[in-house]
């Protein structure tokens, strides 16, 4: 699985938690001040990622450093990697 499967998939999942157009989403949109998510929903979301990816996130410091839907991809990709 590349980045760009990578992407899509975690595009569809992020469509679960906003209404924003991911038609239109790029790396640098921030998951926060552009798709509006909240604290909660940026919780609710990895969880999903750790079960559609088969991925676990365990470092607390990975997930404060998520601010982009780029650096959502690289993370996913980076720990596939790693398992």
């Amino acid at each position: 699985m590349d980045k760009s499967d990578i992407a899509r998939d975690l595009a569809a999942i992020v469509e679960n938690y906003t209404e924003f157009d991911m038609g239109i989403i790029d790396p640098s949109t921030s998951l926060r001040e552009e798709l509006g998510l909240t604290s909660f929903d940026i919780i609710a979301l990895l969880t999903e990622i750790e079960e559609v990816f088969s991925i676990s996130i365990d470092d607390i410091d990975l997930l404060a450093d998520i601010g982009t839907f780029g650096e959502a991809i690289d993370l996913v990709a980076d720990l596939r990697v790693a398992e």
